[in-house]
């Protein structure tokens, strides 16, 4: 029986050769789309979930509440916190404390940068990573070990025993291999090919490592990971642990006026949940996953109401079939399933061309992701499984109504050529095109909003001038050599042609600086300091970088009173420090990231940082902590420009890469998740608009060949094309135009919620949504002209000699 429905499905597949095209074609674009959604949200959920301990392994977060109500929360603690937590709380098994690494490996004469980390003797235990070589128990235990992948104790030894074997890193120091390690997950939130041992820090900083752990409860540059005793205490054991600055470091607590409180994220939490990185690792969103979710389901059920329209509206074709059919003994639920036989044959089709097409598209999805599937990916069991799934429900979700609909034709009208329709089925039809142009209006409504936020962002006024200036980074140069040479390097570049100024700083508009610092403003208490962001700069930082003084002056070159004691401040923080405006500012006293000083200048407001943040306070000062030159030029190429920056590093730091940015370029970066989301939500609107026309051709094809005899007796009475296209096409612009006010309200309060994250955002002006109703209207229009007046064309004789 199946083996005949099958016959018979190619065939009416064949005779209806356009209709089945447009059908496939909706059906492989809603796959296709769907299937690779899928494929990127799979691998984002499935991040974290395969550390051994992983339901009991979570991270220590703080949140700090700031005198003035404010509050932020990070993924780093206090040094204190971990240690009263090891020792005062059973419910916690095991704690580790990890810490950012960048070491310089010197080998063979060569300069080698891996990622790294430092963490202390309990990091395995805690995390359970197994090791090839080495006790998990003792690698981190000794000052000065290191533990590295097997891929590194290939890359730097060879295939023999790694264990013993030393490591010179930032040029003098030796590192001794404890253990080697296999290959990670790829899917986790942490990222390193080598572990130092956090006693090696300590032991080359005792002085600091003892105060901070002592007391540096509000030194936030730790990381903690606690196991747990029992996975399923994650909430009680936070409950215990809130508190404990509060108690334990009541001293910090008094003295800066800040308050503090600790919660646990589960680590399978930490990539998709929470907004902060360890030691730079990779994070995601659940707000994306859930997004792009959305619109990849939204584009499956277009083209799911498309395919079952496309079916009633070929129901007047098949009528006769039918009648026949049921003449010659055929029951309902036969003729059901065989219509839902070839629904299956169509969707099985469809998942196999969309499979292929998934295949050509992969590598643009992947540069467009970030992510690097590969063909074995795609045909993995787990994929293909859930390709497999999602068509076993679109068989039945687009097959059934169309085959409850066909085998529902009375034999006797059928065959007198009476197809009986009831209002359900009719208004059933107008719901499904409402429903896929409400989906089409909204995607460019939000598209068009996205977009005008995007230019907004784009084109703002900064407050300094990103044109014209290239960051050369020097974090891959040890930190005493950079230093050393800075002053060289500086003269260097000053030296080429072209280059009007150089600034050695730690951070530019777009990066962060030390994030957080305790401020003691004049006029405030030492018990209610305030938090900053301060950033390290010489004496050429603000002309170099184009911002502009609203009150006082600018750092003086060669000044050792302003290395000691000068600050510039922006106009944010003045008002934020209670002083006022710029001028009050002037002269006044400042406490800040270990400098006491006054107040000298008072920067007009700028953006330190992308417009999804409101400018906050930003502190300048003179101190040698350089990450970055700075160098802006002008009358030069920036290729010639770039040559010469280079010519002149391979003098001052040989041996060392040198990486260099566009300052515009690098201000932007800071836009790539909300640019991904404009492009993608683009990309969504033009599929659903293209499938949401196929719908609403085959509802028109539908409508003309119900009213067939109709437009032959109209034209035969004198009507004139255009009248005949306006007749069919003036209910069904009806349904868009509907569909397009019913979207109007949704939409509005979606991209409302959307805007929310950006502090400074465009409005949502109401043209955006007459500019969208027409273009979904002018589409829609264009797809019922196509067949209206074929339709109108029509010889009248064929279609009143039509039985």
């Amino acid at each position: 029986m199946i083996k005949s429905f099958l016959r018979i499905s190619w065939r009416n597949t064949w005779k209806n050769r356009s209709f089945t095209l447009i059908s496939l074609s909706s059906l492989i674009l809603g796959i296709t789309l769907f299937f690779l959604i899928s494929l990127w949200a799979r691998d984002e959920l499935s991040f974290d979930a395969g550390f051994a301990n992983g339901p009991a392994v979570c991270r220590v977060e703080t949140q700090l509440i700031t005198p003035d109500g404010g509050s932020e929360t990070t993924s780093t603690a206090g040094w204190p916190v971990g240690k009263h937590l090891r020792a005062d709380y059973p419910d916690i098994a095991s704690l580790t404390y990890l810490r950012n690494w960048r070491p310089i490996i010197k080998h063979q004469q060569a300069f080698y940068y891996e990622k790294a980390l430092l963490a202390d003797e309990h990091f395995f235990s805690v995390f359970g990573y197994p090791l090839q070589e080495g006790s998990a128990a003792t690698a981190l235990k000794d000052p000065f070990s290191l533990v590295i992948s097997a891929a590194l104790k290939e890359k730097y030894f060879g295939s023999v025993d790694a264990l013993g074997k030393v490591l010179v890193l930032d040029d003098s120091v030796q590192y001794r291999i404890t253990g080697v390690f296999g290959e990670l997950p790829e899917n986790s939130h942490l990222k390193f090919d080598m572990i130092g041992s956090f006693a090696s820090f300590c032991s080359m900083y005792p002085l600091d490592c003892e105060q901070e752990f002592a007391s540096g409860w509000f030194d936030l540059n730790v990381y903690n990971y606690v196991k747990l005793q029992n996975s399923n205490s994650v909430l009680a054991t936070q409950a215990k642990i809130s508190n404990l600055v509060l108690e334990a470091g009541k001293e910090a607590v008094a003295f800066t006026g800040f308050k503090s409180t600790l919660s646990l994220r589960p680590v399978q939490d930490i990539y998709l949940y929470s907004d902060a990185s360890t030691a730079g690792g990779p994070v995601g969103s659940i707000k994306m996953v859930k997004l792009f979710g959305g619109i990849g389901l939204f584009i499956l059920l277009i083209a799911c109401l498309n395919f079952i329209n496309l079916s009633t509206a070929k129901s007047v074709e098949r009528a006769k079939e039918i009648g026949v059919q049921k003449v010659l003994g055929s029951s309902r639920g036969k003729l059901i399933l065989q219509f839902l036989t070839e629904a299956a044959f169509l969707c099985l089709f469809a998942a196999g061309i969309s499979l292929l097409l998934t295949l050509l598209l992969l590598q643009p999805f992947n540069q467009f992701t970030g992510k690097s599937f590969t063909w074995l990916d795609i045909i993995s069991l787990s994929n293909l499984s859930s390709l497999f799934f999602t068509i076993l429900i679109l068989i039945p979700l687009a097959g059934f109504y169309p085959a409850l609909v066909l085998s529902g034709f009375k034999p006797i009208s059928v065959l007198k050529g009476n197809f009986g329709r009831s209002n359900s089925g009719a208004l059933l039809r107008k719901a499904l095109v409402i429903t896929q142009f409400i989906i089409s209006a909204g995607l460019i409504m939000a598209t068009i909003i996205m977009w005008r936020q995007m230019q907004f962002m784009q084109s703002r006024e900064l407050g300094f001038d990103k044109g014209n200036t290239i960051l050369v980074s020097v974090n891959k140069v040890p930190w005493m050599l950079r230093h050393e040479r800075t002053e060289v390097y500086k003269t260097a570049l000053l030296g080429i042609s072209g280059v009007k100024h150089v600034s050695a700083c730690n951070a530019v508009p777009g990066r962060t600086g030390w994030n957080g610092q305790f401020a003691y403003p004049e006029g405030r208490s030492k018990e209610d300091a305030l938090s900053v962001e301060f950033i390290p700069v010489d004496a050429d930082y603000v002309k170099t970088i184009g911002l502009q003084l609203s009150a006082g002056r600018d750092f003086l070159k060669g000044s050792k009173a302003d290395e000691e004691e000068s600050f510039i401040i922006n106009e944010a923080a003045a008002a934020y420090f209670g002083w006022g405006n710029a001028a009050n500012a002037l002269g006044k006293k400042l406490s800040t990231s270990g400098k006491d000083g006054r107040v000298v200048g008072v920067l007009k407001d700028y953006h330190q940082h992308g417009l999804q943040e409101s400018i906050r306070a930003v502190v300048l000062s003179p101190m040698a902590n350089v990450n970055l030159f700075a160098v802006r030029y002008e009358g030069i190429a920036a290729g010639r420009m770039i040559e010469n920056a280079k010519a002149a590093w391979d003098k001052v730091y040989s041996g060392y890469p040198m990486e260099y940015f566009f300052l515009d370029e690098d201000f932007q970066q800071q836009y790539k998740k909300e640019e991904k989301q404009q492009a993608f939500m683009a990309m969504a609107a033009v599929l659903a608009i293209v499938i949401g026309s196929m719908g609403l051709l085959g509802l028109v094809i539908y409508t003309a060949q119900r009213r067939v005899k109709e437009i032959g007796i109209r034209k035969v009475l004198g009507a004139s094309v255009a009248g005949i296209v306006a007749l069919l096409s003036f209910d069904l612009l009806k349904l868009v135009a509907w569909a397009v006010l019913l979207t109007v309200p949704l939409t509005w309060w979606l991209m409302h919620t959307w805007l929310q994250q950006f502090a400074y955002r465009v409005a949502i002006s109401w043209w955006i949504f007459v500019v969208a109703g027409v273009v979904a209207l002018l589409v829609a229009l264009l797809t019922i002209s196509i067949q209206a007046v074929r339709a109108a064309l029509a010889n009248p004789v064929n279609s009143l000699k039509s039985e």
